[in-house]
């Protein structure tokens, strides 16, 4: 029965192909050939002369969206995960590991418009949780970086809300200079000029980010960035193969309050920058305004592990295309006090019976 789903499929063997980084390209894992988006795009029955020939025809426009995605949500904590594959029955949430079910299709108003591809692999994402947890291993949690839960680290495209707008204000800042120091007896008196500073313009913003998933921690997601938007493209399912995506739960209305948060603190700083040349500054009055604001849906390439420790959950996440990455380590308490006082209660301990012995 046809379930609408689709999966990529080798050319020239019909096994699964997975998108690789590295590459850019669709590798399949059972005859080890390689292929390009463009080939792919194309309707199977042409695959077989495209090989053949090596032309290099337009792609096919696909399929909508809303024909070729799959909806799986969580019932653990309501994930809504999105594949252009059919997961099987072992498949788990990416945040909490329970697995997760079939839901249907997404409409297409979720459709995202662009997506950064995987650039970072599995192997980096690892190298690089190694590098964070450093010299702190003996301190965490017990489980925490053994091979079994570094087994459950994910690639999977995040929402994104991207925001072009425009910021009219004006500021008045009351600054001071000093003019000269001289000391009378006991006392040194200090001149200074006063100066009234005026400031009025536009400025205008793209791409100020925020992340459409509820589940996704915004300071967690706020320390990977930036991704370098240069290497945003068109969305297409395709870039799924080998990954998953989260559905954006956080619409652009509900994230307009840390775009406005952010954008904001960058125009009144990028109005203080201008003025210069004084002792202090003190800024008595401001006036900010967003407009002309545009929006994008993207999807942001992160490499993802969760951990559960004493009912939290401790994440760590690392961009998919820079590879820079944050989290928060599940610490043993025990093990630091046992560090932080138990050493030394011991270390004293050995020095008074040592003393009392050579006495």
């Amino acid at each position: 029965m046809d379930n609408g789903s689709v999966a990529y499929k080798c050319p020239a063997c019909g096994a699964s192909l997975r998108f690789i980084p590295e590459t850019q390209d669709f590798r399949c894992g059972y005859c080890g050939s390689a292929f390009k988006k463009e080939q792919l795009d194309k309707p199977i029955e042409d695959r077989a002369d495209e090989l053949a020939d090596g032309s290099d025809e337009l792609k096919e426009k696909q399929k909508s969206f809303a024909e070729q995605n799959r909806l799986y949500t969580c019932p653990g904590c309501g994930a809504a995960v999105i594949t252009d594959t059919i997961l099987d029955a072992s498949a788990e949430c990416v945040y909490c590991h329970t697995p997760v079910v079939l839901a249907g299709r997404l409409s297409g108003e979720f459709r995202p418009d662009r997506v950064i591809p995987f650039v970072k692999t599995r192997e980096d994402a690892l190298a690089q949780f190694d590098v964070w947890t450093g010299k702190k291993k003996f301190f965490l949690a017990k489980g925490f970086g053994s091979p079994e839960s570094l087994s459950k680290i994910q690639g999977i495209y995040i929402p994104f809300w991207l925001a072009d707008c425009s910021v009219e204000g004006d500021m008045t800042a009351e600054c001071y200079k000093n003019v000269s120091s001289v000391r009378r007896g006991d006392y040194i008196i200090n001149t200074e000029s006063h100066h009234t500073a005026v400031r009025r313009g536009s400025l205008i913003f793209q791409g100020t980010p925020a992340d459409g998933c509820s589940l996704a921690d915004d300071a967690l997601m706020d320390s990977i960035e930036p991704f370098d938007y240069t290497k945003l493209v068109e969305f297409d399912m395709s870039y799924l193969s080998g990954h998953n995506a989260l559905r954006y739960d956080v619409s652009k209305d509900m994230v307009f309050g840390r775009i406005n948060e952010r954008v904001l603190a960058a125009a009144e700083q990028a109005f203080t920058d201008t003025v210069k040349g004084y002792s202090r500054t003190t800024v008595t009055a401001k006036r900010f305004g967003i407009n002309n604001i545009n929006w994008q849906l993207v999807m942001m390439p992160v490499w993802f592990l969760t951990f559960r420790y004493k009912e939290k959950m401790y994440y760590f996440a690392m961009n998919g295309q820079t590879g820079k990455f944050g989290g928060l380590l599940p610490i043993n308490k025990l093990k630091l006090a046992l560090m932080a006082y138990g050493i030394p209660a011991l270390a004293a301990l050995l020095l008074g019976f040592l003393a009392g012995y050579l006495n």
